[in-house]
Parts: C-alpha cells; sequence; structure tokens
C-alpha cells in the first residue's frame, strides 16, 4: 500500500447553502404532514383540491432523502505515488483514479466557480466538454491538464499541501545504475 502524502475532506457545510436547503425542504416537509394528520386523523380537506395522501408520502420521503444527499456530499482527495485518487459520495461511490502516467501537468489556480462551471459540485465547464471540475466551496483549487487533452479541477482549502504532494509524486525517479 502506498503512502497517503495528502487527503483532504470537504462537505458542503456554508451557512447560506444550509439556510437555502432547509428553508426549501422543512417547510414542505411540515406541510406534508400537516395535511397528512388533517386529512387522515382528522378527515378535514386542506384547501379546495387537496393532494392524495400517497402524494403527500412521496413528496415528504423525497424532501428526507433530498436533505439526506445534501448532509451526505463529501468530496474525498488523497495523493499517494500511485496518482491523485477521489470520490464524492453518494454521487461517485466507488474510488477513482487520475494515474500519474496521466497527467502532463499541473498548478494551483484561482478560478471563478460560477461563471467557469455553473456553481459547486462536479460540474462541466461550460462549452468545454473536456473540462470537469469536483468542488464543494471556494475558487481555488489544482487544475490538472492530461495527457488525452482533458482537464480536471479539484477544489481544496489546502492548496499548499496538496501542491507539496503533487511535487512529491510528480519528480522523477533517481536513475538506478546496474553493474
Amino acid at each position: 500500500m502506498n503512502k497517503v502524502l495528502f487527503k483532504e475532506e470537504q462537505q458542503f457545510r456554508q451557512w447560506w447553502w444550509i439556510v437555502m436547503i432547509l428553508g426549501t425542504t422543512v417547510p414542505v416537509m411540515v406541510t406534508s404532514i400537516y395535511s397528512l394528520y388533517q386529512q387522515l386523523v382528522r378527515g378535514i380537506q386542506v384547501g379546495d383540491s387537496p393532494a392524495p395522501n400517497g402524494v403527500l408520502i412521496v413528496v415528504f420521503v423525497f424532501m428526507c432523502i433530498m436533505l439526506w444527499v445534501y448532509f451526505s456530499l463529501k468530496l474525498e482527495v488523497w495523493i499517494d505515488q500511485e496518482g491523485i485518487h477521489y470520490r464524492f459520495f453518494p454521487l461517485i461511490r466507488k474510488n477513482m483514479l487520475i494515474s500519474k502516467a496521466e497527467i502532463q501537468r499541473y498548478e494551483i489556480r484561482k478560478y471563478k466557480p460560477i461563471i467557469e462551471y455553473g456553481g459547486w459540485g462536479v460540474r462541466r465547464g461550460f462549452g468545454r466538454k473536456w473540462q470537469k471540475a469536483y468542488n464543494v466551496s471556494g475558487n481555488i483549487g489544482l487544475q490538472l491538464y492530461l495527457t488525452n487533452g482533458k482537464k480536471v479541477l479539484f477544489g481544496t482549502q489546502r492548496s499548499q499541501a496538496i501542491m507539496y504532494a503533487m511535487d512529491e509524486i510528480m519528480k522523477p525517479k533517481p536513475e538506478t545504475r546496474k553493474y
């Protein structure tokens, strides 16, 4: 097993994301529960054309799943001698690898998440089908230029540490002489 030179885990925990997610899901969940209670327990119709009980249950379960997905989202990136490993649970469940042989060059760069990629998450660059980004917050990332012409960006909160790890794995190995 290779020694891990860098590891970073990031989650969507910005206060404004949490307010937006909870502000959209919780009212829908409360309304669904209230309507179900009124219709099933009290036998009172809610509104002029009430939603069927099945629809209210589906909406409630869907909102619960949305909350679980949001609070489970986690970008994991780690670097060892093989290359860069990553996953974005639960969207990308299995560990993915960009081997160091696939990397032509790399750099730390400032980027514009909304303008360049349309936001955060697993994103494609606007009008750039060969460009992908995995980011959770911020505007600093490790940009990889691959030998196949594709570009991949990993957002990071630890730019110096990730650059050090990349320099370590990409530096040429000393030649061994046979006598």
